[in-house]
């Protein structure tokens, strides 16, 4: 009797531990979710430009995370900005923070300004992501570089580009882009996708972008401008006013000060211009994602326009030398009249 007490005493004792021991994990599993954290956010800024590099300035548009496939995406935009003929190529590196664990990264959509990254087996208790990005430009641009370095140094120097050793040449550059966890949107239906399922995305993306950028300029920096100015009129005309009734010198205070409204006045004036060039630029860039865009989704219409496009080549190649006959039987009767006068 006393031996079954003590057995089930010892299965309690058991089942009480490993039931605090799953708390403890599951607390530490999910306390990224649930407690306060006060650390400070690593994030590296959306929407704005990232320097580093030497020939590009890269812009973190979108980073997004699947916690039941552990995948994470990271959309970068990418500018040209240096002076090489050949635009570099990129690799790509990631990182937990603290277990400094390295996942896989890869390049999965490419454009002319664009780069979509998927980053692989990422636990979902990261807490920060360090994605190394690093720009490899072009040996050849390179070894010019240093044969153009050298020759300044030392106009006597071998400059031989096909034995420079390759230590020589300057290192990649590299930048680190970081991922926190509070920042990073949570997307269960990230999954890899089509290069055109890539292309139609960032366009649709780009294209919220300049509704977004052209909204807060008509709808907030242009119209604040145009109330200063309203202000600043206004204040103008009572100056103007009050000098009917002041002293020489409080006169000349009172154009200074008209002055100053004015100049403020064409500045702000100058500002809605700027504005407003911008606008349309923005609207131009907006109606090239519309026609790329339309490309993609209605690929079927692409010969539909090029048979047209032809066509219409056509009906004017056809009009340009019905033109021409008729200016040449036109110049044939007008010999054969002059003959027949002749005559």
């Amino acid at each position: 009797m006393k031996s079954k007490l003590n057995h089930s005493r010892e299965n309690k004792l058991y089942i009480g531990i490993i039931s605090t021991l799953c708390l403890l994990l599951g607390v530490f599993f999910t306390s990224k979710y649930w407690m306060y954290d006060d650390s400070a956010v690593a994030q590296t800024d959306y929407n704005k430009s990232i320097n580093g590099l030497n020939q590009t300035t890269l812009t973190l548009r979108k980073w997004e995370y699947n916690p039941t496939n552990q995948l994470m995406e990271v959309t970068i935009e990418r500018e040209h900005t240096g002076t090489d003929v050949v635009e570099p190529t990129f690799t790509f590196e990631a990182k937990g923070k603290e277990t400094k664990d390295t996942y896989p990264a890869q390049k999965v959509y490419e454009s002319d300004d664009m780069m979509v990254i998927h980053i692989k087996n990422v636990p979902d208790n990261y807490h920060v992501i360090g994605l190394f990005v690093t720009e490899h430009r072009d040996n050849k641009i390179l070894k010019q570089e240093y044969k153009h370095e050298l020759k300044d140094d030392n106009d006597d120097v071998s400059t031989d580009t096909e034995k420079m050793a390759q230590s020589s040449l300057p290192k990649p550059e590299e930048i680190i882009i970081v991922g926190d966890y509070r920042k990073i949107k949570d997307n269960k239906n990230l999954v890899v996708k089509s290069k055109e399922a890539y292309k139609k995305e960032n366009i649709v993306e780009e294209m919220k972008r300049i509704e977004q950028e052209i909204s807060l300029i008509t709808d907030e920096n242009i119209p604040f401008e145009e109330d200063l100015i309203a202000t600043l009129t206004k204040e103008k005309a009572t100056l103007k006013e009050d000098m009917k009734f002041e002293t020489e010198e409080e006169k000349d205070q009172s154009e200074q000060e008209i002055e100053q409204k004015e100049n403020a006045i064409a500045d702000a004036e100058e500002e809605i211009e700027n504005y407003q060039s911008h606008v349309k630029e923005l609207k131009e860039k907006y109606e090239n994602q519309e026609g790329k865009l339309e490309k993609l989704l209605h690929p079927e219409r692409k010969g539909e326009r090029k048979e047209k496009e032809e066509k219409t080549n056509n009906e004017k190649q056809q009009g340009k030398k019905e033109q021409q006959k008729k200016k040449s039987d036109k110049k044939e009767k007008k010999e054969k009249a002059d003959k027949d006068k002749e005559k």
